[in-house]
């Protein structure tokens, strides 16, 4: 028997903060571990949600978002796929081989691996050319150039997984529809879906800084460091959330707090084992980073190997991994059209977002997930972190304490959609300096 739309099994929910206040710990949290730890813990964790990998890709369609969507079948698309399934038989067939070759003697063997990567590199050239240092700016026309202008904002984009230059301007562009601002993107390079899974075992493990982190990394701080930018806003998606939690780790050794106010976290199908966000002081509600919010896709394999397992597994105080999380119960990884098309779609003219309605994630009532039971909840109820903007929670505006909001309320990204601004610019930090 199918369950109705409604059916609790399809309702999104959000997970409340794992902790209430810092407290004595009686471990070190688990990504402070030796890589050997880390890795063996990671392929321990990557088996456990070995059938939720087809979620990569699944479901294939719809396609709401048209040529946006990373499946959708134009010719572009056909061939980055095609490239992907033979990368991803040769590599799988690659690393069989490293153990029956193992018996070639030393100089074969070794020449052996490196004449495959030299041509795997060859082939992801596909991918990977073409694309500035600087980053990749988001498509410019007619429609784009007719929207309010946001000089005091930067909009920087982070990819994950498997993503060349194709999806890669796709989802810049998707991004700056959404939200009607310009966007730039640092590309993560891709070796193809296996080796890119591969290196974020690494990266997880090692805390290994890929030159994209460090080119990401002076983008952002340079615009914190540019007192005409009151804002930045910082969107990462897959394995991007790995190299994004790094580059949030350098900027907390080194910024001031008043810089790092203007920043604003928000990701997509996040891989990373921490995203640290230490407190001002003992009150819970005063973080540095003021915004950080996880969207996630239930079934997504990338989300139970990252942000779903830390964030429901170990207390904040255990494993720091902060900001709200927003969970759809869906599957799917690719970030238009598993995550944007479903959470922040847009209308049928593919440029603007539109409003929610009922069915649509955003117009769901807030349901909280607590000790493994979902429960509706109302404003008075809701757990600490998570504030409801009372600019559209009722009809005069003003939600009372035994109303139920709903998912859209607590999104302050959802604020931002059609050049909006969110309905307060005040930093929870401002208060009493």
């Amino acid at each position: 028997m199918h369950s109705s739309p409604d059916s609790d099994s399809e309702l999104p929910y959000i997970e409340p903060p794992s902790n209430e206040a810092l407290k004595p710990i009686h471990k070190p949290p688990p990504y402070t571990g030796t890589p050997l730890v880390l890795f063996l813990s990671d392929i321990k964790l990557f088996f456990q949600n070995f059938f939720y990998l087809p979620y990569l890709f699944i479901p294939l369609y719809p396609w709401k978002s048209g040529p946006f969507c990373e499946l959708y079948p134009s010719r572009e698309n056909i061939i980055d796929i095609t490239i992907h399934c033979i990368l991803s038989v040769t590599q799988l067939a690659f690393i069989v081989s490293l153990f029956t070759l193992a018996f070639l003697p030393t100089f074969v063997y070794i020449g052996y691996i490196a004449v495959f990567f030299a041509v795997n590199e060859l082939v992801c050239w596909h991918f990977n050319s073409g694309i500035p240092r600087s980053g990749l700016k988001s498509s410019e026309d007619g429609f784009t150039s007719s929207w309010p202008r946001h000089d005091d904002e930067a909009w920087i984009f982070l990819n994950g997984i498997c993503v060349g230059k194709n999806w890669f301007q796709k989802n810049i562009d998707r991004i700056s529809r959404t939200f009607h601002r310009p966007v730039v993107g640092i590309h993560n390079r891709t070796a193809g879906v296996v080796f890119d899974l591969i290196q974020c075992l690494i990266q997880r493990a090692l805390l290994y800084a890929t030159q994209d982190v460090r080119e990401c990394y002076i983008l952002v701080k340079n615009a914190l460091l540019d007192d005409h930018k009151k804002k930045v806003i910082f969107i990462l998606h897959s394995q991007g959330g790995i190299e994004g939690g790094m580059i949030i780790d350098w900027l907390l050794d080194e910024m001031p707090l008043n810089k790092l106010q203007k920043l604003e976290v928000y990701t997509f199908g996040n891989l990373a084992n921490h995203f640290s966000n230490p407190y001002r002081g003992n009150d819970t509600r005063s973080p540095v980073i003021p915004h950080i919010e996880h969207y996630v896709n239930e079934k997504d394999f990338a989300c139970r190997f990252g942000v779903l397992n830390f964030t429901r597994h170990y207390t904040q105080n255990e494993n720091r991994f902060a900001g709200k999380v927003f969970i759809n119960r869906g599957g799917g990884h690719q970030l238009n059209q598993h995550y944007l098309d479903d959470m922040f779609p847009l209308d049928k003219t593919l440029q603007r977002a539109k409003d929610a309605t009922e069915g649509d994630f955003m117009h769901r009532k807030v349901r909280v997930r607590k000790d493994g039971t979902m429960k509706v909840t109302t404003k008075a109820e809701l757990p600490a972190g998570f504030i409801v903007s009372e600019d559209e929670g009722s009809k005069n505006g003003i939600m009372k304490p035994d109303e139920v909001p709903r998912m859209g309320d607590l999104s302050r990204l959802w604020r931002y959609r059609n050049g909006q601004l969110p309905d307060s610019f005040k930093s929870v930090l401002t208060d009493g300096l």
